[in-house]
């Protein structure tokens, strides 16, 4: 199907049977009703072959149907064509957000919590757009909300009774973790990366594609607040509770911004190279990062406001936001795999020295680690994880939760003496170990199961 998207013809045609098939569950301009927007943001890297396959034979669990009794290849091949076609100058401000605003309660009462919350998970079931939350001491699920398909992780509220998701398709939806409901849900954008909390549980950032914005949004009443021109495409947000900022990566322009999450007063720091990846120091005062294609990452001081180190990485491009990180009596540490590379690498923090390579059994996404054990769990892009010793960083374990299927991303509980890994298919799981004689303690069967979140080990 390469060249198709610049045909007018094509894009015409491709246009009339989307109008005749699609605008009534994807909005007339491609923006998403019941249905996710389908525009080129929302789509990234997704393969044509992939699309077709979703026309043809739909989505099972979903309200996609299958179209191959109604389109022939000829009309798939344009509607692909016209839904990656861009839109040009897409318009969704506070009017729009506002018409999609819905609340069922403010939640003025104070209820204490039957669980520990600071040992309460959610679990993201990609295949079917939702998120189920589970008590931690007990891997008891207690409730669940559909989200539509997420990209970025969900958050806990800084008090832990409230939690918030965002679909891809931009509706940011808030969760009473006591009562186990849903209070409400606003459309902040039409393509979304991710949300991030307030130090003070005040607001939530929502990081656009499009419109590329980011918008404040007000986490008590879910109303929109205001909305941020990053002049450019931002990439992704997180919150440093310490500093009470928001810092937002954009993947287009050397720059970072940071945004006091109080007054909303924005600070640009330059950079020497766009963020396509970051992860952020335990003492929240180092973004360290790097851009698709670089042959370095860097280091930005926050105190400072500048870069204060450019680190020669080799090799495929590291997944900082997955890194590992760790103290010993030697230092701090972190451990990082490499994009479409079988191998992870381990830097010594604040000397931004390298450590070291493990070579590992695939290419894998995932690398994390807990205070309280010993070891590195990472993904390997196969059915294993291995298990990786921090002192001599060589691999003494590894488990297979199915064999064949693909295993990836690890979460452990408060204490780390359970690890959650998830068998990432339709058929899938999540499968809990016990991390000190690496025995399975349960299965749980979910459908793609995206990722797993701790209230206390996921922090930003």
């Amino acid at each position: 199907m390469a060249g198709a998207p610049h045909n007018p013809v094509i894009l015409k045609a491709g246009k009339k049977t989307y109008e005749k098939h699609c605008a009534e569950c994807h909005h007339h301009e491609r923006y998403g009703l019941v249905g996710p927007p389908l525009l080129p943001e929302y789509f990234g890297r997704k393969k044509d072959k992939d699309i077709q396959a979703a026309i043809l034979e739909g989505l099972p669990a979903t309200n996609m149907p299958p179209f191959k009794d109604k389109l022939s290849e000829k009309d798939v091949k344009a509607l692909i064509a016209y839904i990656k076609s861009p839109v040009d100058k897409p318009i969704w401000g506070v009017e729009q957000m506002r018409d999609t605003w819905q609340i069922s309660y403010f939640g003025l009462d104070e209820k204490k919590p039957k669980f520990d919350m600071t040992n309460f998970f959610m679990i993201v079931e990609g295949g079917k757009g939702t998120v189920h939350f589970m008590d931690g001491d007990r891997f008891k699920l207690l409730g669940a909300v559909e989200v539509g398909a997420i990209h970025g992780g969900p958050k806990f509220g800084r008090d832990l009774r409230y939690s918030f998701a965002v679909s891809r398709g931009g509706w940011i939806v808030k969760y009473d973790l006591i009562d186990f409901r849903e209070v409400g849900r606003i459309r902040g954008g039409i393509s979304t990366r991710n949300i991030a909390v307030s130090s003070d549980n005040k607001y939530l950032a929502q990081v656009n594609l499009l419109p590329k914005n980011i918008v404040i949004i007000d986490a008590f009443t879910m109303k929109p607040k205001e909305i941020i021109d990053p002049e450019a495409t931002p990439g992704a947000v997180y919150a440093l509770k310490s500093r009470g900022v928001f810092v937002v990566s954009l993947k287009d322009k050397a720059e970072i911004l940071v945004i006091n999450d109080k007054t909303l007063k924005v600070q640009r720091i330059k950079i020497d190279q766009p963020f396509t990846d970051f992860f952020i120091d335990p003492s929240e005062r180092y973004l360290i990062g790097t851009s698709r294609g670089s042959d370095h990452f860097s280091v930005i001081d926050l105190v400072k406001s500048k870069v204060t180190k450019k680190v020669q990485s080799q090799g495929g491009m590291p997944h900082l936001a997955s890194a590992a990180v760790w103290k010993n009596s030697k230092g701090t540490f972190a451990a990082f795999p490499h994009i479409g590379k079988p191998e992870i690498s381990i830097i010594e923090m604040y000397t931004w020295q390298d450590k070291g390579k493990v070579k590992t059994k695939g290419a894998g996404f995932f690398a994390r680690t807990h205070d309280k054990i010993r070891q590195i769990w990472a993904d390997t892009g196969t059915d294993t994880i291995q298990i990786i010793d921090k002192d001599s960083l060589k691999v003494v374990k590894e488990i297979v939760p199915q064999k064949g299927k693909r295993a990836m991303h690890i979460e452990f509980n408060k204490d780390g003496s359970r690890a959650l890994v998830s068998v990432w298919e339709d058929d899938g799981e999540v499968v809990i170990y016990n991390t000190k004689n690496f025995k399975v303690v349960k299965r749980m069967p979910f459908k793609k199961p995206v990722g797993k979140y701790n209230a206390t080990n996921k922090r930003f």
